[in-house]
């Protein structure tokens, strides 16, 4: 279980360094898309450690309704947060929309 919980804490943390080198590195991430992507990966890694937990202690219908539940609402906050973050202008397409 031990092995788990470190590879959960990799997992946030590669989750967080990916969403960095993909959009802040290029200017794209403002505070509002810092929090969403936050409460996100957050959520998601909440997703996965109930249900490892539950399958650990041998309930497995706890597992699947947390999957059910949880997973549901994971998915909902991912697709707000990629739906915003193509909603939102950048400062860079502001900036060359403000120039035509």
């Amino acid at each position: 279980m031990i092995l788990f919980w470190m590879f959960l804490g990799a997992l946030i943390a590669s989750s967080f360094w990916f969403v960095y080198i993909k959009f802040q590195a290029a200017g794209k991430m403002s505070v509002v898309r810092w929090i969403l992507t936050s409460i996100s990966v957050i959520w998601g890694a909440f997703t996965l450690a109930w249900i490892v937990s539950s399958i650990g202690e041998g309930e497995m219908q706890a597992a699947g309704m947390g999957l059910l539940i949880f997973g549901a609402i994971f998915l909902v906050l991912v697709i707000v947060t990629a739906r915003l973050n193509s909603l939102i202008p950048s400062k860079k397409k502001a900036n060359k929309v403000e120039a035509a």
